[in-house]
């Protein structure tokens, strides 16, 4: 990522704008954190930060007559926070003033023409940096001590003599030219000297004049009371700057009052009126439970929405910035890849987001940037890349009809149907032979999404290269996709292969007579592939009514789904975070009604994913085909209960399902197994540690075959177990085993990538 990308990419993200009531204030108060303060009954600490925004606090305090009220989001929910009450009540309780500490002494003067709150608040600022103002006028507090607190009043007037102020009365000077050669910078601080000079304004924003040295309000200047104070602090700025020979404009885009960016979601936040203040105004109480009704506003729709996002405590605009430190590094530890990795890349945040914030493509070129830099560590997406390869080798099959020469239509249901629910690959295959008049194929075959979300560009091409030869191969049929993300990565990778949905080819031919009435009503979950996929959506939901099934639908549906944890390969690159994403994704279906409902989806990951955190789930599948076959997998009567299929059995589902299918409709010969291969049990604890760390059957049996070929193992004499490992690929694979007459008794197992060699 280079820099320029990294700003646009921080431009999308409002998170750190300033909120709408800040930015209409114009002296940029800062509400939000003054409100938390006086809500928690530290009211020191919230007049410090009056303080520290307003010139001459004592008098602004008492005097605001809220700007800021008109942008509150709390307007229509109960009425604006009432920030002039809040900020007198402050001023009048504080017992703890911020020190004054001016810089010290530039040697510069300033003469400011008129008083009132524009000549006063210009005078604080600059004699805090160390700019002696003089204020030119018979009335500089014009009257405020009869309005004012006589505490706050005599409050200010000391700290003006403690920042050394200047007050006279003299004459007007007659020449604002000869004024100017007199003075470091002139100030005309009230329409009326405006008016009298009569010297015009070269820069409204900035109120420079077409003399260089003197600045001056506009003539007439319709402000309020706050408005002029702001003006005020524009005045001291351009004088300083001219001072200091600097660019007078730089940098104050934002000065006074503009309109925010930030994006506040309020449809579910409950009204709370606002509280009366009466003729006395705010008691210290009543003060904090006013203060307590702010929104606290900020723009984290998509972090309280996102399970990955809320899990690394911050927000897109920070994560773009750690992406772009992660690709600096040129060695060492490279922070951010866990967060680059973990992302589900389902694209919610885009459509949550105001801005379209699409921290999927993000993360993704974040992916494809490190593989392309050979600084993607290489076991973040391995496992599931090596179950790619396996599927498109010893698991694909292209297949045209039997006894056909081309197909015109091919069933293409993913790798994860066959490996999870093998059955349900050969019902679906079988029921579409049957009802479509034109040969249908099959082609099992992986889609290259493993490969797409690992960033791995050449491997994804590869993967496309292989599915356009055995298509073609095949006459070049239509592709029936039985999987979501099929269907979404095949038109993104492969536009020119014509496909449609099964879900839409079932409406059309009919659904099956097999089709059984299942157990009423079930809560809908749409995979995170079709989120743009609405007539996908729509034929499912089609379905469901075809077949009487109630279904409710989540709060998060449709173009708003929720990933069920597998989507970006979270599963293998943080496992414990999609497991919360699962357990969260459930959550939200099982609380959308009053009764818990069994869970519906038409992907097999999504159902898996969401089974294993111990919600009924159920394939929509297995509704429209409930007879299995007895030789592929054991169907139990509620299909609910199916377990979770491991990282073993999906490996082997899928060569059984080739084979089979191979015997039974081609007439292939049947693979006869090595019945001198050494049987291998495993006990309930080392099948546990295999799927937690991902360790297969096959992996283990290649340990066996070196133990078998070579004798090498260790014996332990306190456990009386023997321990063995073996390296096939970059992994080195360690058994704990036990061996009799009946073979090997697995009873634990590790990994690691340390290569351990053998002594010289």
């Amino acid at each position: 990522m280079e820099q320029h990308e990294l700003r646009q990419w921080e431009a999308q993200c409002t998170q750190e704008e300033l909120p709408h009531c800040q930015t209409r204030c114009p002296l940029h108060i800062d509400v939000r954190n003054f409100c938390k303060k006086l809500a928690a009954g530290k009211i020191n600490e919230a007049w410090a930060i009056l303080y520290k925004s307003m010139p001459i606090p004592h008098i602004a305090a008492n005097l605001c007559e809220g700007d800021c009220m008109d942008s509150c989001l709390r307007h229509e929910l109960g009425g604006s926070i009432n920030m002039p009450e809040l900020e007198r009540c402050c001023a009048a309780n504080a017992t703890k003033t911020p020190p004054l500490r001016p810089l010290p002494s530039k040697g510069k003067k300033v003469l400011i023409i008129g008083g009132g709150l524009t000549a006063l608040a210009a005078a604080w600022d600059l004699a805090k940096k160390g700019i002696t103002p003089t204020i030119l006028s018979e009335n500089p507090y014009e009257d405020l001590a009869s309005v004012l607190p006589e505490d706050s009043f005599a409050q200010h007037q000391a700290a003006f003599e403690k920042l050394g102020v200047l007050f006279s009365s003299e004459d007007l000077p007659s020449n604002l030219n000869e004024a100017s050669d007199a003075w470091d910078a002139v100030l005309l601080a009230t329409q009326e000297a405006a008016a009298l000079y009569d010297c015009a304004l070269t820069d409204p924003a900035i109120l420079q004049t077409e003399i260089s040295s003197v600045f001056s309000v506009p003539s007439p200047c319709i402000a309020t009371k706050i408005e002029r104070i702001a003006q005020g602090k524009t005045l001291a700025l351009s004088a300083e700057r001219s001072m200091q020979n600097v660019s007078l404009t730089a940098g104050r885009e934002h000065e006074g009052s503009y309109q925010s960016r930030l994006h506040t979601a309020v449809s579910s936040i409950s009204s709370l009126p606002l509280l009366p203040a009466g003729e006395t105004g705010y008691d210290e109480a009543t003060a904090m439970l006013e203060a307590g009704r702010c929104l606290q506003c900020e723009c984290m729709q998509c972090v309280d929405n996102c399970v990955y996002l809320a899990e690394f405590k911050s927000y897109p605009k920070v994560y773009a910035r750690q992406v772009y430190n992660n690709a600096a590094i040129v060695m060492g530890t490279r922070y951010a890849n866990k967060m680059i990795n973990s992302c589900m890349l389902c694209g919610l945040c885009e459509e949550i987001c105001p801005e379209d914030f699409a921290v999927q493509n993000l993360c993704l070129t974040a992916r494809q940037d490190m593989v392309a830099a050979s600084t993607m560590p290489p076991s973040a997406h391995e496992f599931a890349l090596r179950d790619m390869a396996f599927a498109n080798t010893a698991g694909m099959l292209a297949m045209n009809a039997p006894s056909a020469s081309a197909s015109t239509y091919a069933f293409f249901p993913g790798c994860q149907l066959p490996a999870i629910s093998p059955h349900l690959v050969e019902s679906t295959y079988s029921y579409l032979r049957d009802s479509l008049e034109e040969p249908v194929g099959l082609f099992i075959h992986c889609c290259g999404a493993p490969a797409h979300w690992a960033g791995q560009k050449e491997l994804t091409q590869a993967t496309t290269d292989q599915i356009q030869k055995q298509w073609e191969n095949m006459g070049k049929p239509q592709l029936i996709t039985g999987c979501p993300t099929c269907a979404t990565m095949l038109a993104e990778l492969l536009p020119h292969i014509p496909t449609r949905s099964l879900w839409a080819v079932l409406e059309e031919i009919g659904l099956p007579p097999t089709a059984r009435l299942p157990k009423q009503p079930y809560v809908l979950h749409d995979p995170c592939s079709t989120r743009h996929d609405e007539p996908m959506r729509d034929h499912v939901r089609s379905i469901a009514s075809t077949l009487d099934i109630s279904i409710s639908e989540p709060h998060h549906t449709g173009v708003l789904t929720e990933c069920c944890g597998y989507g970006g390969l979270l599963d293998t690159a943080n496992p414990e975070l999609s497991r919360k994403a699962s357990e969260h994704r459930a959550e939200v279906l099982s609380s959308c009604t009053e009764e818990e409902q069994d869970i519906l989806t038409y992907c097999a990951m999504c159902r898996d994913m969401l089974a294993r955190t111990g919600k009924r789930t159920i394939h929509l599948l297995d509704i429209l085909f409930p007879n299995c076959n007895a030789a592929l997998a054991c169907c139990n009567a509620d299909p609910a209960t199916i377990p979770v299929t491991g990282f073993s059995d999906r490996r082997e589902n899928r060569i059984r399902l080739k084979e089979h299918l191979l015997t039974t409709l081609w007439g292939e010969k049947e693979h006869v197994a090595d019945t001198d291969a050494p049987t291998i049990t495993y006990t309930e604890q080392a099948s546990a540690n295999m799927e937690e760390r991902r360790i297969l059957r096959s992996d283990i049996r290649k340990v066996v075959t070196h133990v078998e070929e070579t004798g090498e193992s260790l014996f332990n004499t306190e456990t009386e177990r023997h321990v063995a490992s073996f390296r096939p690929v970059t992994v080195t694979y360690w058994m704990e085993y036990t061996k009799d007459e009946n073979g090997y008794c697995i009873h634990n197992v590790w990994s690691h990538r340390m290569q351990i060699l053998p002594p010289k």
